[in-house]
């Protein structure tokens, strides 16, 4: 957002002290102060963070991210998780309609050959009655 917190006072990376300021300070006021954010950790694959340069740098960002930034990357890896589980619900079940399908398939190919059996015994039968 363009902020950084700087001895407990939130200034625009810019340097600008002056309204920018004072707009995050009234914003502060009007937050809870109790408002609890979840603290979870950070999954360490987590790539997102800008150019990896070393392990000092990822930690350098962990340790400077609000709890903002926090929360919502938490909620953003939530939401991939949920996706990838329902993706894998999804391939389950059309795995389990098409192993339903070839099973069906077959029982047909079955009834087939029984009816082309059954087809070749009435016309064997029918020219039976005619030689005699």
């Amino acid at each position: 957002m363009g902020f950084t917190k700087v001895g407990g006072k939130w200034i625009s990376k810019d340097g600008d002290l002056g309204a920018s300021s004072s707009v995050v300070a009234d914003h502060e006021q009007d937050e809870p102060a109790d408002m609890d954010f979840q603290h979870e950790d950070l999954p360490e694959a987590h790539q997102d963070v800008g150019p990896s340069v070393g392990a000092g740098n990822q930690e350098e960002r962990m340790q400077t991210m609000s709890p903002f930034e926090r929360l919502m990357i938490n909620r953003l890896d939530s939401f991939k998780e949920n996706q990838r589980n329902l993706h894998d619900l999804y391939v389950s079940n059309f795995q389990r309609i098409d192993n339903r399908f070839n099973s069906m398939d077959a029982r047909f190919m079955t009834l087939d050959e029984q009816i082309e059996a059954i087809q070749n015994q009435i016309f064997d039968l029918q020219y039976a009655d005619d030689d005699e």
